[in-house]
């Protein structure tokens, strides 16, 4: 309880009085009020005392003020002190960085990726289908009978990963991570599935002159890799450098789209046919060539 002490200065000829106000043993702040009811004059003391005050009239009444704590202060040490601020829960939320569109190549392995901070466990985040609203995974749970399907997720890591094994088109469409919040968070994603493929440029018939250049060129799409060989075939021999014609040779670029162009030179009429343009591990294209002579331009033009 605040102690209020009343004392007359020595050798006062005014009649001043002097208030003297500590704050309480405890540490606590008290707040007192010294009011003049002639001037309404007032002095205030907030505890942290000793507080002097001189008043040069007479001091009708002392009164009391009842403590007040608007903000909660920490004192460290004698002269600092810190708010005192209420801890907020963080709300999960998804990365800003994440991709909502994925793709995936026929056969091989997608790989779906939410990213989450905050999340309040591991299992707060789900891996939903969006075809069919179908459960896949929670935290790092499958919850599917199809085995292709496998929820990734390490303790404490934000990154809550979908595998998909062996892509087939049906697994193409949206998928949604969900994160279990009141209301409930989502993020939805696109896998589109590619599926490889090549083809002859001009085919299915290409039309050459005699005695000319023969350039037939095939082209692979959508592969996951560049295939490690191209093989060309005429009929059904195929064709070689040390071929009995001579005159081959066969260019080929590599990358996101692969090409392989396949030269002749001094077209003949042995030369027609069917030629197969064959990566390895893919499925093939065809092309039939048709070489001409002279009478067949005469008689067509």
């Amino acid at each position: 309880m605040a102690s209020l002490t009343w004392q007359r200065p020595r050798g006062s000829s005014e009649g001043k009085r002097r208030h003297l106000a500590r704050s309480s043993d405890d540490g606590r702040a008290g707040a007192y009020k010294v009011k003049s009811p002639s001037s309404g004059m007032m002095a205030v003391s907030a505890g942290g005392g000793p507080l002097e005050v001189d008043a040069a009239y007479p001091l009708a009444d002392v009164t009391e003020m009842p403590h007040i704590n608007f903000i909660r202060f920490r004192g460290l040490g004698d002269s600092l002190l810190e708010e005192e601020e209420e801890e907020v829960e963080e709300v999960p939320y998804f990365d800003a960085s994440m991709s909502s569109t994925y793709t995936a190549y026929l056969g091989k392995t997608a790989t779906l990726t939410c990213v989450v901070h905050a999340a309040r466990s591991d299992k707060s985040v789900s891996w939903i289908r969006g075809r069919d609203l179908r459960i896949l995974t929670v935290g790092g749970y499958t919850y599917t009978t199809d085995l292709r399907f496998e929820a990734l997720h390490q303790k404490a890591s934000s990154e809550w990963t979908l595998r998909i094994k062996s892509v087939q088109l049906r697994d193409q469409g949206s998928y949604e991570c969900q994160i279990t919040t009141k209301p409930i968070r989502t993020f939805n994603v696109f896998l589109k599935v590619v599926e490889p493929t090549v083809e002859v440029i001009g085919a299915p018939d290409i039309y050459v002159n005699t005695a000319s250049m023969i350039n037939l060129t095939c082209v692979v799409n959508h592969a996951p890799y560049p295939p490690e060989a191209i093989t060309w075939f005429h009929g059904n021999q195929t064709i070689s450098y040390t071929s009995k014609r001579g005159g081959v040779s066969v260019v080929e670029e590599r990358g996101e789209t692969t090409t392989s162009i396949l030269l002749l030179q001094n077209a003949r009429a042995s030369d027609s046919g069917a030629f197969t343009c064959q990566p390895e591990g893919m499925e093939s294209a065809q092309v039939t060539l048709h070489v001409l002579d002279g009478r067949w331009l005469e008689n067509n033009v």
